[in-house]
């Protein structure tokens, strides 16, 4: 056997090793200076423990997955690099040795990544904050000066540069060998064959092909379009300064605006639940984000399972924050959207740390080879959202009723470009550059807390994430007026709950507190040519739980003796009735930390541990983090709640000794600051019992002292 031979031609392929190596550099750089156990920018000893204990071959596995992962892209870009650099040398009719090729392969590959990487950085800084951009001053400067300068356009040219340069030196190899090939390529069969090809393909690329049966004159469709975390205030067309809403306003315009839409539990899953069953979370169960096997695993009856029954095809799209329907039955026919379980978020880390990937898999092709970056809170372009609905809805044959659910718009603000930097204040270089860190704890305005530089920021980080959403909506409305479906479909606008930014002392989230209204007041617009409306603002007070029983009236549909909702339909058409009366109740879900007593909430509540000894991974439930049982009753009685008779609020608060109580006359005081419970005397009692007999409903409870003890547990 000739080795020599075999070396000489195997040397020039085996120089492609180059980008091989860097690739493996990468992921070794990523898996020695990255890789930790943190979460939400928050650590654990005893969870590290839990992990290494209990999921070490899992973490092993899936670092074994990175790692074809880095081969395989390193493989594909060393030979990208060979061809180009040996192209090139044969062009100048010049050879050099292995180690000089593999050398120049190495550096090639290198220039091939950073082309992506500073492209991925421009696009989506977020996911390069915590494994690139906190390690080094040089590594922030890199990200700022990108961020701040350049647009993923200019390297997108670059990678054309790139496919122009090999396609350029094809076409040269080509020519050399044509004389080969050129009694083949002057055949007239061939030339017509391969010519006919290309049409085909051609056509194929630009033809839409829509089901036209889906243009249904007889039952409407509904598409609910929703974000996390929307604050209707926010919106340009209810007069807000920026203009973050233009296509949301054409629905304002046309539709009908309920200016006073209130949620119960201002957290996304027992919200969720409430939105599609008509019922209030006492009543289906799902109170908090870390329901049991046995919360979830009951048959929930919801509008959805009533349209299957009426012929429609169901479907719920979403990203990050819409993991929650992937892990609870609510009669979708098709859920796409994200996996949560502990195995998720281990994941979720691993993949974070290893900035040299991210780079190659934040496409399309991608994400379904990590399909777990979707669950990310530093990853949620509303594009790939809305291009799955249009999908959705050209390939329905029957009435659809589509439910979308966008995460631009929830902590951390995680908008991709141009919205991360589109209202930023030009030299803002604080912490909130391109995201509210993720820290469970809250923060109050004051010395040691937020700057009010820091807030203007994180309002521009909203807002940009709101104007993201509201581009993507614009599209999807724009396919349906194009493809003639818009007349015969019912769009509604809503959200799982609000936000606080920073207002007065109320903090930034959602779920700790129900003072002022920024939490619990949610958009909800209905746009239908049919619906014949009276007006297009309703100020009267209403709930998220009337929207199911609203949309099933609007179809014809009996509301089901289970919803506890009610119809909007006679306020729609102007009628008067008790729905002039209406009264907004709510309940907090699970307080995630207790260790800052600086906010007013924490001192006026029931303590119990925080969520890392609060929750377990339920081993036998696909690893899914649940409440530990122990502390459900507890949870259920340290609930703050409140009822809104559409003037009057009054807020119910625990603590060990007492329960105490504040009213607000929000007419006369709309910031809340003034509580009335010891004046009013009146109206204190009355918004009491309404309340408490609220909270008594269902025969579930014993209230003793005003104190909320179950009499049993399900």
């Amino acid at each position: 056997m000739n080795f020599e031979r075999i070396k000489k031609i195997l040397n020039k392929p085996a120089s492609a090793l180059g980008g091989v190596i860097l690739f493996i550099l990468l992921f070794v750089y990523g898996l020695v200076k990255n890789l930790s156990m943190e979460y939400m920018g928050n650590t654990s000893r005893q969870a590290e423990q839990y992990i290494l204990d209990n999921f070490l071959g899992y973490i092993l596995l899936y670092l074994l997955k990175i790692f074809a992962a880095y081969i395989i892209i390193g493989i594909i870009t060393g030979l990208a690099a060979l061809f180009i650099t040996e192209s090139f040398l044969k062009l100048i009719k010049k050879s050099i040795n292995f180690r000089k090729r593999l050398i120049i392969n190495f550096f090639a590959s290198g220039i091939i990544f950073i082309i992506f990487f500073f492209k991925d950085i421009t696009l989506y800084p977020q996911v390069y904050i915590n494994n690139f951009y906190v390690r080094n001053p040089f590594n922030g400067f890199i990200v700022d000066l990108l961020s701040d300068n350049t647009t993923p356009f200019y390297f997108t040219v670059m990678q054309i540069c790139l496919l122009a340069i090999i396609a350029f030196f094809i076409i040269v190899y080509l020519k050399r060998i044509s004389g080969r090939v050129k009694i083949f390529i002057t055949n007239r069969k061939v030339i017509y064959c391969l010519s006919a090809l290309v049409l085909i393909i051609i056509a194929y690329s630009f033809i839409d092909f829509q089901n036209t049966d889906k243009l249904n004159i007889g039952k409407p469709n509904i598409l609910i379009l929703a974000s996390d975390a929307l604050r209707p205030d926010h919106f340009s067309g209810y007069g807000y300064f920026r203009k973050t809403t233009p296509n949301i306003d054409r629905l304002i315009g046309e539709g009908v605006s309920f200016k006073n839409t209130f949620i119960e539990v201002p957290r996304t899953f027992p919200s969720w639940v409430s939105l599609l069953t008509g019922q209030f979370a006492s009543t289906h169960g799902i109170r908090h984000m870390f329901p049991a096997s046995r919360d979830l695993n009951r048959n929930f009856k919801t509008i959805v399972k009533e349209l299957n029954g009426h012929g429609y095809s169901t479907a719920v799209i979403g990203d990050y924050a819409a993991d929650i329907f992937s892990r609870i039955d609510l009669g979708f026919g098709k859920v796409d959207a994200p996996y949560f379980n502990f195995n998720m978020l281990l994941e979720q880390v691993i993949l974070d740390a290893h900035f040299g990937l991210l780079p190659f898999i934040t496409g399309k092709a991608g994400l379904v080879i990590f399909p777990v970056l979707k669950d990310s809170a530093y990853f949620c372009p509303p594009e790939l959202i809305k291009d799955k609905v249009i999908d959705a809805v050209k390939k329905s044959k029957k009435p659809f009723f589509i439910t979308t659910f966008f995460s631009s718009t929830h902590f951390p603000y995680s908008s991709p470009y141009p919205y991360y930097r589109l209202y930023s204040k030009k030299g803002y270089n604080g912490p909130y550059k391109y995201f509210k860190q993720r820290i469970i704890s809250l923060e109050e305005t004051g010395e040691s807390a937020v700057s009010p530089e820091d807030i203007e920021q994180i309002n521009a980080l909203y807002d940009g994430g709101l104007k993201a959403f509201d581009d993507a909506a614009g599209e999807v409305l724009d396919y349906l007026s194009e493809s003639g479906i818009m007349e015969n479909t019912i769009i509604v606008l809503l959200s799982d709950h609000g936000e606080n930014l920073y207002e007065a002392s109320l903090g930034m989230g959602h779920g700790e507190h129900f003072r002022g209204r920024n939490a619990v007041r949610i958009p909800f617009i209905i746009r239908h040519p049919g619906l014949n409306a009276a007006k297009n603002t309703i100020t009267e007070t209403v709930r998220a739980v009337d929207a199911a029983p609203t949309i099933l009236d609007m179809l014809n549909y009996p509301v089901p003796d289970f919803m506890e909702g009610v119809s909007l339909l006679p306020l729609i058409k102007g009628k008067k009735n008790k729905l002039n009366n209406l009264h907004a109740f709510g309940e907090t879900g699970i307080w995630f930390d207790n260790s800052d007593d600086s906010l007013f909430f924490q001192k006026l509540r029931i303590m119990y541990p925080d969520i890392t000894l609060l929750s377990e991974v339920d081993m036998h439930f696909d690893k899914q983090i649940v409440l530990k049982d122990d502390y459900r009753d507890i949870i259920n009685l340290a609930k703050h709640r409140y009822v809104f008779d559409g003037r009057y609020k009054l807020i119910y608060m625990p603590l060990r000794d007492k329960v105490i109580y504040e009213l607000y006359d929000t007419l006369r005081d709309p910031e809340e600051k003034k509580n009335i419970a010891a004046s009013d005397k009146k109206n204190f009692s009355r918004l009491r019992k309404t309340l408490l007999d609220w909270i008594g409903r269902n025969g579930d409870v014993i209230i003793k002292k005003d104190y909320v003890f179950p009499v049993l547990r399900y």
